[in-house]
Formats: structure tokens, sequence, C-alpha cells
């Protein structure tokens, strides 16, 4: 199989469940579900692939700076955030009632998210030599974006744009799973926090 129909194949394993799942075809009452067959799909295929905890990105040896970026990017992000919603230049939605949904993101779907959407691709990409750093970046940040394509919303779509294409970039520059999953996890607590996811 060649390099760049390998990586094909290893992309729609992630654009099918959310274009699914936005097109209805998988109803949206099934997301949870139907990512974690992603999300164990991936897992496997990391373990299966022998990455090393290296090249998924799990080390210390540059933790101060990567944290350091990565919570500079996250509180300037909720605070631009509050600002806008705030000022009222975006719309208000229901936030989760329940406390268990902001413990479950915090500890769970954020880390997740950033092993499953930085960590393992980021891996799989860097086996692919053909592949410069800004086309690398690019790819993560839009599959990365087209998960949140389930709720059907253009604002929360070109959110996770922006937001993706900063992370990418952050990750690609320090490979530090631990510092991108801290920032990840306030940012997407507050913005649920706050009703905008």
């Amino acid at each position: 199989m060649s390099s760049p129909f390998r990586l094909l194949i290893f992309f729609l394993c992630y654009i099918i469940p959310p274009t699914l799942i936005g097109l209805r075809i998988i109803p949206y009452e099934y997301r949870y579900e139907t990512m974690l067959v992603l999300i164990l799909g991936i897992v496997v295929y990391t373990i299966k692939e022998k990455f090393t905890l290296q090249a998924l990105g799990m080390r210390w040896d540059n933790f101060k700076p990567a944290f350091f970026w990565n919570m500079a990017i996250a509180m300037t992000t909720v605070l631009m955030v509050a600002t806008a919603l705030f000022s009222g230049y975006v719309r208000n939605l229901e936030p989760p009632e329940s406390p268990w949904f902001y413990v479950m993101y915090l500890f769970l779907s954020g880390p997740v998210q950033e092993y499953i959407y930085r960590s393992a691709v980021f891996a799989e990409m860097d086996k692919h030599d053909y592949l410069v750093p800004w086309q690398k970046i690019m790819l993560a940040t839009l599959n990365f974006a087209w998960l949140h394509i389930i709720y059907l919303d253009t604002i929360t779509l070109m959110a996770t744009v922006f937001i993706g294409l900063i992370w990418s970039t952050l990750y690609f520059k320090y490979r530090n799973y631990w510092a991108i999953s801290i920032g990840h996890a306030i940012v997407g607590f507050c913005v649920i926090w706050m009703g905008l996811v």
C-alpha cells in the first residue's frame, strides 16, 4: 500500500463517522457510541503500529515551555470568548445541566481528543516523509475541526478551525501531549460552561 493511499485511508477513518452523524445517517443520539468505536480503533492502531510514547508526545523534557504556551493560548481564548459572549456578539446555547459532564470533559473527553486527534495523527503523519510541516499542521487542524461537524453549527466549526490551527501548531512545535491536553480541557470546559458548544 503506497504511503499517500495509506494516509488517505487513515484520515477516512476519522472523517466518515462525524460525516455520518452530521448527515444524521447515524442518529445524533448515538454520537458517543459511534465516536467510541473510532477511539478504540485508533488506540488499537497506535498499539499495532508500535508508536513510542515519545512519538505520541508523552514526554516531560519540554513540559514547561509547552505548558506555558498552552496556558497562554487557553487563557487568551477563554477571555476572548467570554468578552464576545457578554458583549452579545455570539449566541448563547444551553449548557449541559449535569455537573458530571464537566468532570468527564476535563478528565476524559479533552485528553482523549488530544490523543486521538493530535498525538496519533502527528505520529502517523511523521511516518510519511513527503509531508512538509505546514501540511501536517493543516491536516491535523481540518481533521480536528471536522469532528465538530456533528453539531451542524457554523460558528462551532469556524471556532474549532481557529483553535485547532493554534493547537496543531503548538503540538507540532513541542510534541507534548500533557500540555496540549490541559489547554484543551480548560478551553473546552469554559466554552461548554458558557453554553457556546
